[in-house]
């Protein structure tokens, strides 16, 4: 059996992914589960499925290892990590690597579209445009002597599948170029911008392509790098460079051959800097919008105001909805349309915000306003009964004298509460006025804003744990996808505390998120069938022109659907591919899913 599973050479997905994201691909060895190289195919919509134990959280584990190097200044023997919280505990590099075997080298590489990677500002517009696809990767682990940590080991660039540069570490530090193919189009095209630009050679004439060659030789290990984070960057040679400008010579022909070696000393370090320096950005940029949720939701308390601190499981447990629900309006009436669809969740619940204030800030502010209103309606009172009789006027005058002498006593004002009554409906309108006070008093001092469902049968308001846990479990994942845009969303167990229907709608978020207007990425860790039957169904009416109104059409190349399966030398990721019609290409292994067939039967 065939461990290593390499992406195929002869298509190019990449070219019709249609989001944001310039990453198409990544691959992992010697991590966890995973021995020999594995490839895994990054698509917007990506499900990962799998046996218990197989090895499908380690593919969404190493993504986080690599996001908390470039956020942690490079640090790799990591416990846990900073967007998984306490869902991910990788147990430091002696936990990580393979079978526990410290000298082996944890290999991580992301494959890019080299069309996102600019490289104009720098002169090189136009290099990459012969290339589909760009992969770059590190060997992390320790030195071979034993000492300095866990680092990285190693670097590789590769451009559609051939290798341009390797790069090693040395005992002294950082990392030096082992070889590069200067017969690589890349690297041809470097070299022939740079004399175009920094020669009078119109044209590289065998002799040039011997200098050429003698010149790379001779530069590969003197060219060296460090790395801060996750990849190389300072990218350098050991030559003095005053050393160099001194015997550039461009317009003497005499000294042709010596003025191409000096230019080439010159120059190329300095635009391979440029190249892998603009492919690093991309790398680090992109690898800062993962978003991860893990299979533990947070179950946040019955007063959710009182509750804001922001623990290490604030994203990873899904804490950070509930505060974007209350923040985000537009968010939170999306959310309450998908609770409420009579075919989707259909609750009778909506989200609503309300505004607490405290007990000081309303003794003072309502007593005053009682006490104001009601001497303003006593005076409009006595104007409005002047020309009526001696009976009307002495009521109103006992009235405006209790007032006045209990200083708005709330003890002695409930004993007039009937006549105040009165005198308010028939003077002022209560409503508006209600709606005024309202407004004045929360507009100013402490106010404390606290999310609540509202029962809409009875308006009642109800806290989520009075509701089922199913409410609370899925609004993490709503707000994912209804919140986020241009982020790469790695989910473990989304369908977790959902009926098999609910599995299945969710299958149109993920659809609406990835391939409508917020372009963003999902790896989806699940069990759920029915979430994969709802996009293979949007797949199917895609093709025949079936698709329901308002939903984005769903082809091959938007969703990738991964298979992990365990093995005694280390797991294996297959990847299930799918036609136009939705239709799985081949059996699932091992009769995955054939359960419901085995029962009936």
């Amino acid at each position: 059996m065939p461990k290593k599973n390499f992406p195929p050479q002869k298509t190019d997905s990449s070219a019709k992914n249609k989001v944001n994201s310039p990453i198409t691909g990544f691959r992992i060895s010697n991590f966890k589960a995973f021995a020999d190289t594995q490839y895994i195919p990054i698509r917007p919509l990506t499900l990962i499925y799998g046996a218990n134990s197989s090895g499908k959280s380690s593919v969404l584990h190493s993504l986080l290892l690599a996001h908390h190097a470039i956020t942690n200044e490079g640090e790799l023997d990591v416990y846990r990590t900073e967007v998984g919280g306490d869902s991910v505990d990788l147990g430091g590099f002696g936990q990580y690597v393979h079978k526990r075997d410290r000298t082996r080298l944890v290999e991580w590489a992301i494959d890019l579209d080299p069309s996102n990677i600019n490289l104009s500002d720098k002169g090189l517009g136009s290099l990459l445009e012969p290339i589909k696809k760009l992969t770059v990767g590190v060997g992390i682990g320790m030195h071979s002597s034993g000492n300095g940590g866990i680092k990285v080991r190693s670097f590789f660039l590769e451009a559609d599948g051939e290798r341009v540069l390797n790069m090693s570490s040395r005992r002294k530090g950082g990392l030096q170029l082992d070889r590069l193919d200067h017969k690589h189009r890349i690297v041809s095209l470097l070299i022939e911008a740079i004399i175009e630009a920094n020669t009078f050679n119109l044209k590289i004439t065998p002799q040039d392509e011997e200098e050429i060659e003698q010149v790379i030789n001779f530069l590969v290990p003197e060219i060296t790098a460090q790395v801060s984070r996750l990849l190389p960057i300072n990218i350098q040679a050991e030559s003095s460079l005053p050393e160099i400008l001194e015997h550039i010579t461009p317009g003497n022909p005499q000294h042709r051959q010596d003025t191409l070696a000096d230019v080439m000393r010159l120059f190329i370090p300095y635009r391979l800097n440029d190249i892998v320096g603009a492919i690093t950005q991309t790398v680090e940029t992109e690898l800062q919008k993962i978003r991860y949720l893990g299979p533990f939701r947070t179950y946040p308390p019955r007063h959710f105001a009182f509750s804001q601190q922001q623990d290490a499981n604030w994203q990873a447990g899904g804490g950070y909805a509930w505060d974007v629900l209350l923040n985000n309006a537009e968010v939170r009436q999306k959310v309450n349309a998908w609770l409420g669809d009579s075919n989707r969740m259909k609750t009778p619940y909506e989200l609503k915000v309300r505004t607490l204030l405290p007990d000081s800030h309303l003794e003072d502010e309502l007593y005053s306003r009682i006490g104001k209103t009601l001497q303003d309606l006593t005076a409009k009172l006595i104007f409005h009964a002047a020309g009526f009789g001696s009976d009307i006027q002495e009521e109103i005058e006992r009235l405006k004298a209790d007032l006045e002498a209990t200083d708005i006593d709330l003890n002695n004002a409930k004993s007039s509460l009937p006549e105040i009554e009165q005198i308010v409906s028939m003077m002022t309108d209560v409503e508006s006025l209600s709606e005024t006070w309202v407004q004045e008093m929360t507009s100013g001092g402490d106010r404390i804003s606290d999310l609540v469902l509202i029962d809409k049968r009875t308006k009642t308001p109800v806290s989520h744990r009075d509701v089922g846990i199913g409410i609370s479990q899925v609004i993490p994942i709503l707000v994912s996808c209804y919140g986020l845009s241009d982020a790469l969303v790695a989910i473990e167990q989304p369908e977790i505390h959902l009926h098999p229907k609910l599995q299945a709608e969710l299958g149109d978020v993920f659809i609406e998120s990835a391939l409508g207007g917020q372009k963003n990425t999902f790896i989806l860790e699940t069990h759920s069938e029915h979430l994969l039957l709802r996009i293979m169904r949007r797949m199917r009416e895609t093709y025949n022109n079936e698709l329901p109104k308002g939903l984005p059409p769903v082809r091959p190349e938007d969703v990738s659907v991964l298979f992990v399966e365990a093995d005694s030398e280390g797991s294996i990721v297959r990847e299930m591919p799918l036609n136009k019609r939705g239709e799985l290409v081949k059996a699932w292994p091992g009769g995955f899913f054939e359960e419901e067939l085995d029962e009936i039967f």
